[in-house]
């Protein structure tokens, strides 16, 4: 079988991904501590910010999902620089070294957040406006990927998730969530995409009011299976309604709120 590499695969996503793709590659999982066992994977620890453990965990690898990154509301440049931008470029130089065909990228929807919800659903083709360093740095590495794939031939997807996980816990979520099993199988259509070139889809379910429009997903094959109002960790969740401060106006949320110093009624546009 092929290799895959997963960076970031000691996290919940990863873990979650490496699952649901086990059956049908040869795992190598990278991350800052050992990520769980599995049978015929190989697993090293290493950082992103160091280009020698990049390279090692490229080694043999036919395509890549790249997870790690360093995240948080407020993280700073300085704190992202390292992990997310030096190690970025690092896993690009050796996937070209390598051999490497196709890298999926985790982007995400805080590259939008500064959008309010009166704009939703956003395109694909939407300006970014990030709610903070976190999403200025998955912005950048949309731009590093379509570099390296128009330069070298490449095939690379940035999948912008909006909250992925086992249930939707609030509101905000349930206009952009994703299953994990949803997920994976948008990553195997990713990685089975023909021809060179970046695509940026945003990955998300089918909801009502959705935050993203998800067609570019559906254009490579998505067939979303589960709906976020079917999710929900409590009924209770679709009886709530957003606030009128940043957090309930802006996509982004906690992130938003993290950020914001404007006067909320001026920064409240479409254009």
């Amino acid at each position: 079988m092929p290799r895959l590499l997963i960076t970031g695969a000691a996290g919940l996503l990863g873990r979650e991904m490496t699952q649901r793709l086990a059956p049908d590659w040869d795992l190598t999982l990278f991350d800052l501590v050992a990520a769980p066992a599995l049978p015929g994977a190989r697993v090293l620890v290493g950082d992103m910010g160091n280009a020698a453990d990049v390279a090692k965990a490229v080694e043999g690898a036919d395509a890549i999902l790249h997870l790690a990154c360093r995240h948080g509301e407020a993280v700073t440049f300085e704190e992202t620089l390292d992990p997310n931008y030096r190690g970025t470029v690092a896993m690009m130089e050796a996937a070209l070294a390598n051999g490497v065909s196709h890298v999926v990228f985790a982007s995400s929807n805080h590259g939008w957040g500064l959008y309010p919800r009166i704009a939703a659903p956003l395109p694909a083709d939407a300006p970014p406006r990030p709610d903070g360093w976190y999403g200025i740095n998955k912005i950048w590495t949309e731009a590093v990927l379509s570099f390296y794939a128009d330069a070298n031939g490449l095939t690379a997807t940035s999948l912008r998730i909006g909250n992925c996980g086992p249930s939707v816990p609030d509101e905000r979520r349930m206009h952009m969530w994703i299953s994990f099993d949803d997920l994976a199988a948008l990553t195997a259509l990713a990685l089975a995409r023909k021809g060179p070139g970046h695509r940026a889809v945003f990955a998300t379910a089918d909801c009502a009011a959705p935050f993203f429009d998800n067609s570019g997903a559906k254009a490579i094959g998505f067939a979303p299976s589960h709906r976020p109002e079917d999710h929900l960790d409590h009924p209770s969740v679709a009886d709530q309604s957003a606030g009128d401060d940043i957090f309930g106006r802006a996509i982004g949320g906690s992130y938003a709120t993290a950020n914001f110093k404007a006067d909320i009624d001026t920064w409240e546009r479409t254009e």
